[in-house]
């Protein structure tokens, strides 16, 4: 039996217990239209009006192929059908009519489930049976017989849980102009209008009306050489125990910017920066573009295939290295690999080339691609400066600033880290989450008085416990990269009152942000994305590109000041990506590929994506590029990836395997760490699972939202735990590091002595999470570095076992002691994320 069309929540405030009501009198337009179609009589009326209902639910919901159910003669139906396929509305109304007397009816009271779905009724139109036993329908639409002036009214009831009255007002607007459009049979259906015309011009004034036309025809370089003139003794730039000032930092840039032109390196070409956290990274980013070059970072984490991929592509000039990277940066003809040390210690003698200009490339940042190659966002200083603009004021950033900078360089979010803070004279305190365990980042806030900071919300999940106690100087907390979740906001606003929460929404394509939202502590029972920034225009539109109204979603498109240049070396994708519009300043649009919708105070409400991608711990990965590696890997024959969220709103990856005919049986372990040679951390999928073939369409493409069901319902394995073997099999000290590891992974995991922690699934913030776990609740602190080594149960008891003295009953040995006061040195040290045979994990 056909299920309807899932009415998405549509709340702003707290659900309502009981359900609301609207209603709205059929035009005289709207009269003629059900008239000039049904020829007045009741059934052929209602079949009208299910088709307007099937057209509002696809613009409300964006599916091509609604579902809605009817209250006929014989009960309730739902019938589905695809409007795209329909002409015009004469084909429509046949298409209707058709797929209605194809549905099944009600047998036995016992009809389709319409809880999340529409109804139509007509008063005129009496089913057979009384319905009142049946659970009501989330929305449920009625046209009323002529009262006593003739006149007729369309009337709506909803579930108060589920949708609010003004979301009820728009659909029933939306269904009177469809209806009053009926007047033609002829008439082609792209024609039909999607709402009411006072709904859209609504939407577009959300999108438009904060748009400043004035463009920041400026550069990254121009105001931190302000800052450099006017204090050039104030520190810029601390990582560690190092640190830069002003006037060091630029010196250092104007010396690696004249060694690069040693290198020939000149205007527009790329420069490959692998530096992590270096404390020359933010000079070997103003040097490049002191050339005019184009920087682009490198992620550290990445593993040497996707590295030799990336240069390849970006065909660099140049790539500096700092020291203590260089062995794990492929080699790559005919690109001279630059030492870091050395470009900083080189004569600055050489006459440098004229500042960059607006139009002029500032960097190009890889994200992942759904060919299976990452693509390079090429972004301009003009269009970054837009937003660095932006962000002094929305902030309030001033020399006082101090920010931590957590994000890896790699991201963009790092650039709205770095130019705004230096721009407005403030110092930039770098860590690397990689390393640093939560309570060493809260270390370093209170150690160097921080005042603002970006972090994925997964992380400040973990972060804020240690925050809380280090709060006095911060001011704002910025959460961006990943969907941030209603009890997050209330944790914060709970433990770090009178600090502001932002959140940021925006892709790299957008230079780092569109839209920004102070989250309050009642903000509703969703956190909504928030309004556009003044340098972005916002719309949110249909398949056909056509405006849709508040409350319907469609796909977020962005215009304005802040767009990149586009896809490096990709016209294609760039001109399927970055679409013409003449309407729309700068004469383009870009297609986020995410969905949303708008409230109805204009505040934009995020509802996840119209294809491929995922966000996981703050990446943006294409699942194509993961199901393309995965299906280089011997044995597998085809492979399929799913996103599920947990109960935190993180994100996690599932593959479905396939083996080639004729080959052993799939290892999840050998496959997990081909992958891991193939894909960055975050790409690498926490579960596989092999199945005989993969469920299909009858197009003959994988069933997606049958495979994400199953991930949610199937949970990781391994072999028995020793909660499941006998009492003697393990002692207290694994029973108790079993069962942290399994409430960590979550998902009914089973974690046996021997699994490792990362191959069911466990990435590096559920590893801080292990290790915080035992420090609690056993008195024992591990090392990061040696948890990512060792990542069994066995192998962590029975290190604590080797030190002396060391026993389940609390006997903690005084070198592991979480009162160690060597602890914190130890831990801020030596830190990797690759064992010792160079596997990539976390």
């Amino acid at each position: 039996m056909t299920s309807p069309t899932r009415i998405r929540p549509r709340l702003t405030a707290p659900p309502a217990v009981e359900r609301v009501e609207s209603a709205l009198p059929l035009s005289d337009a709207g009269e003629r239209g059900l008239a000039r179609i049904s020829g007045g009589r009741p059934l052929e009326e209602l079949v009208v009006l299910a088709m307007a209902a099937a057209l509002v639910v696809s613009a409300a919901e964006d599916t091509s192929e609604p579902a809605v159910g009817v209250e006929g003669p014989t009960g309730p139906v739902v019938f589905s059908l695809d409007v795209t396929a329909q002409a015009s509305i004469a084909e429509l109304v046949r298409g209707v009519d058709s797929a209605l007397r194809q549905a099944p009816a009600e047998r036995d009271g016992a009809g389709p489930d319409l809880s999340e779905g529409l109804l139509v009724r007509s008063e005129q139109v009496e089913p057979a049976a009384p319905t009142g036993g049946r659970a009501a329908a989330a929305v449920e639409v009625t046209v009323t017989k002529a009262g006593p002036d003739g006149g007729r009214v369309i009337s709506a009831a909803a579930d108060g849980g589920r949708v609010e009255r003004w979301f009820l007002d728009v659909l029933l607007r939306a269904l009177a102009a469809a209806v009053a459009a009926f007047d033609d049979p002829q008439r082609p259906r792209e024609e039909l209008p999607g709402a009411a015309a006072e709904d859209l011009k609504t939407a577009v004034r959300f999108g438009s009306g904060h748009f400043q036309d004035a463009v920041a025809r400026t550069t990254l370089t121009a105001p931190v050489l302000k800052t450099v003139r006017e204090r050039p003794d104030d520190l810029a730039v601390v990582v560690g125990e190092e640190s830069l000032t002003y006037a060091e930092m630029w010196g250092e840039a104007e010396r690696i910017a004249a060694f690069l032109i040693t290198l020939g390196v000149g205007p527009g070409d790329r420069v490959a920066l692998f530096t992590g956290k270096s404390p020359h990274a933010v000079p070997a980013m103003l040097g490049t573009m002191l050339v005019r070059g184009v920087h682009v970072p490198l992620d550290v984490q990445s593993p040497p295939a996707r590295l030799a991929e990336i240069l390849a592509d970006a065909r660099c000039a140049a790539v500096l290295v700092a020291g203590d990277l260089a062995g794990r940066l492929p080699s790559v003809d005919a690109v001279p690999l630059v030492d870091l040390d050395t470009a900083v210690s080189a004569s600055a003698a050489l006459t440098l080339p004229a500042p960059p200009c607006p139009d002029d490339p500032a960097y190009l940042i890889y994200t992942s691609g759904s060919t299976g190659s990452p693509k390079g966002v090429e972004v301009s200083h003009g269009a970054i400066a837009s937003h660095v603009r932006w962000k002094l004021d929305y902030y309030g950033l001033d020399s006082r600033t101090r920010t931590l900078q957590i994000p890896s360089l790699s991201f963009d979010s790092s650039m709205g880290d770095i130019f705004p803070t230096l721009s407005a004279g403030g110092c930039l305190v770098l860590a690397d989450a990689v390393k640093l365990l939560p309570r060493q980042l809260a270390e370093l806030v209170s150690r160097h008085r921080v005042t603002h900071m970006l972090v994925v919300p997964s992380l400040y999940r973990m972060l804020l416990p240690e925050l809380s106690g280090v709060r006095e100087s911060l001011q704002v907390i910025t959460v961006a990269g990943e969907a941030t979740t209603p009890d997050l906001v209330l944790r914060h606003h709970t433990d770090m009152k009178g600090i502001r929460l932002v959140n940021e929404y925006g892709p790299t394509e957008n230079s780092v942000a569109a839209t920004a939202f102070d989250q309050e502590a009642d903000a509703g029972p969703v956190c909504p994305i928030g309004r556009p920034l003044p340098n972005t225009v916002v719309s949110v539109v249909g398949p056909d590109g056509r405006t849709l109204a508040p409350g319907f979603v469609g796909e977020i498109q962005l215009a304005g000041h802040g767009l990149a240049n586009g896809y490096w070396n990709r016209p294609g994708q760039t001109a399927a990506a970055f679409v013409t519009d003449t309407k729309m300043p700068g004469g383009r649009r870009y297609r986020t590929g995410d969905l949303g919708w708008w409230r109805p105070d204009g505040i934009l409400e995020f509802a996840g994506r119209t294809d491929g991608q995922a966000k996981v711990r703050g990446h943006r990965v294409e699942l194509g590029e993961i199901e393309s590696a995965l299906s280089r890997i011997s044995g597998v024959e085809a492979a399929v990836v799913v996103a599920t969220s947990g109960s935190d709103g993180t994100a996690s990856l599932m593959a479905f395997l396939t083996a080639e005919a004729g080959r052993e049986p799939l290892v999840a372990e050998v496959v997990m760490e081909a992958a891991a040679t193939l894909l960055p951390p975050a790409m690498v999928p926490a579960r596989l699972e092999s199945i005989p073939e993969l469920p299909l369409l009858l197009s003959g493409k994988p069933d997606r939202r049958e495979l994400t069901r199953r991930a949610a319902a199937v949970p990781a394995s391994g072999t028995p735990s020793p909660n499941e073997l006998g009492e003697g099999s393990a002692d207290e000290w694994e029973r108790a590091i079993t069962k942290i590891f399994e409430e960590v992974l979550g998902g009914g995991v089973r974690v046996g002595l021997d699994d490792d922690f990362f191959l069911l699934g466990g990435h590096s913030l559920m590893a801080v999470t292990a290790i915080t776990r035992i420090g609690e609740e056993l008195g024992v602190l591990i090392d990061l570095g040696e948890f990512f080594t060792l990542a069994t149960v066995r192998a962590i008891a029975d290190l604590i076992r080797a030190e002396e003295g060391a026993s389940p009953a609390g006997q903690v040995p005084a070198a592991q002691a979480v009162e160690d006061p060597d602890a914190l040195l130890r831990l801020l040290t030596g830190f990797s994320k690759t064992d010792p045979d160079g596997r990539q994990v976390g």
